[in-house]
């Protein structure tokens, strides 16, 4: 079968058609998830920006298998020119999506502001109440004035620890005793409240981490794909070429900067020159 076969162009335009199709769908569902996750709007809220990041970046794969499929088919069918403005106006909303994808990262840099800001409310909630639990059972131990006495205030505090079964049964040594179990308890509290390793921080690192290198990756991978208007190469292309032209200019910085005097030398010498042809004596006639 032959490139001219009506069957073979028959062919290729069925995969155009199907691969236009698909591409369609992708792009459609991948807006669909974004107005899912975008209301109801509560931008201060850091559940609901962090919905937002995580609704860009699962779905971006459905949007850069479309933008593919754009690409390829323009390059399956050169001259179809609906199938190449096509690719040229996808192109050009890529690159804003190069941009969006960009700013993922000062937002999820708020988005962890916020969340710590959260956190760190909650171990300060969680050792205001830690403290108070201590000051109430400090007061009980305090105004006891028996044993008896003692052991019915702890059992009305219900306090975990604090068990009057061992050591000495005088009131003063059951006091230090219980002091000192109080205070145990209360730092080992403060130890497991601030602690670094505590799940929700570690949980606000991850994710961020997450974002940040998704967020890179798909700008990239869309900056290949994306194309200003006016311009034949891609962003990405365009990029790498700025920075090649930046790297040269520093290299070639470094360079004069190495050798200052060797830029003065070749017109020194010409002056110098110039001087001796001068000073030389006009022979005339033959020599001897």
């Amino acid at each position: 079968m032959s490139l001219n076969d009506p069957d073979q162009h028959l062919s290729r335009q069925t995969v155009s058609d199907v691969l236009s199709l698909i591409s369609l769908a992708l792009f459609v569902t991948y807006v669909v998830t974004l107005l899912n996750a975008i209301p109801p709007m509560a931008v201060g809220q850091p559940a609901w920006l962090s919905n937002l990041i995580s609704a860009l970046l699962d779905g971006a794969p459905l949007a850069l298998v479309g933008l593919g499929m754009v690409h390829l088919l323009a390059y399956l069918e050169p001259g179809q020119l609906r199938l190449q403005a096509r690719r040229r106006a996808v192109a050009r909303w890529a690159t804003g999506a190069v941009i969006g994808f960009l700013l993922l990262i000062p937002l999820q840099a708020v988005s962890a502001v916020q969340g710590y800001g959260l956190v760190a409310r909650s171990q300060s909630s969680a050792m205001a109440v830690a403290t108070e639990r201590a000051g109430e059972f400090q007061r009980a131990i305090g105004a006891a004035t028996s044993v008896e006495d003692l052991q019915q205030r702890i059992a009305a505090l219900q306090g975990p620890g604090l068990r009057l079964g061992e050591g000495p049964q005088s009131l003063p040594d059951l006091k230090r005793t219980l002091n000192e179990r109080l205070q145990e308890s209360l730092s080992s509290s403060r130890g497991v409240i601030h602690s670094p390793w505590r799940p929700e921080l570690w949980a606000i690192v991850q994710r961020t981490l997450r974002v940040l290198l998704l967020a890179l990756v798909y700008a990239l991978a869309f900056a290949a794909g994306s194309q200003r208007r006016g311009r034949e190469a891609s962003l990405l292309r365009e990029f790498l070429a700025g920075w090649n032209r930046l790297r040269a200019r520093g290299l070639r910085r470094r360079l004069e900067a190495r050798s200052p005097t060797r830029r003065a030398l070749p017109a020194d010498m010409a002056y110098f020159h110039g001087l001796s042809v001068a000073r030389e004596p006009q022979v005339s006639g033959p020599l001897p």
